[in-house]
């Protein structure tokens, strides 16, 4: 009975993470909820190696479905393979463990490059 319990749980869980944002989960990020400030953890790490000459978004782009917003600093991107930003979470990239300081679209890579896009918690 209590695996049948549990395996209820987890398959709910795994649902609202798969399934997105819900009215609920953005109703309770402005909520007056304590917060501990803790080192970011990813949910997910995609991995790709650079291109001399292309830049992130285009390597990304080539291997990966990809939903972006164009602004006037670059390229937004807010889904990678149906994974979307929802409330606090959201997609960010590094390059050689460094946190990409502009947009995807601006940051040219090398061959030797080591490309994450990390899947994570924005601090606010």
């Amino acid at each position: 009975m209590a695996f049948r319990v549990f395996a209820v749980l987890l398959a709910g869980l795994m649902a609202g993470f798969f399934c997105g944002c819900s009215d609920s989960d953005k109703s309770r990020e402005n909520s007056d909820e304590i917060s501990v400030t803790t080192d970011p953890i990813d949910s997910l790490v995609l991995e790709l190696s650079g291109q001399s000459g292309r830049s992130v978004f285009e390597i990304t782009k080539d291997e990966h479905r990809l939903e972006y917003v164009e602004s006037a600093v670059g390229v937004f991107v807010h889904v990678i393979d149906s994974i979307e930003t929802c409330g606090r979470y959201g997609w960010m990239y590094s390059v050689n463990d460094s946190m990409g300081q502009v947009a995807s679209d601006k940051y040219i890579t090398h061959d030797t490059d080591m490309i994450k896009w990390h899947y994570r918690k924005y601090d606010h």
